[in-house]
């Protein structure tokens, strides 16, 4: 199982899902998401992507400088 980590804390994220019944006046968000197990941030699986290829660039880029 592929283990995600939380880009604000680095605790676990885990699988979670808002409920259907949403009023009108709750702004659109994605019924599945991923909850951090530690501090309780909500993540959508493109905000975990975009800050683990950031992560990848810099240790990249550390590699190269030194």
């Amino acid at each position: 199982m592929i283990q995600r980590q939380c880009p604000e804390c680095d605790g676990e994220l885990v699988l979670a899902r808002h409920s259907d019944n949403q009023g009108s006046g709750v702004e659109a968000r994605p019924s599945t998401y991923l909850r951090c197990s530690t501090c309780g941030g909500e993540f959508t699986a493109e905000q975990v992507r975009e800050s683990k290829r950031a992560k990848q660039l810099d240790g990249a880029t550390a590699q190269e400088i030194s």
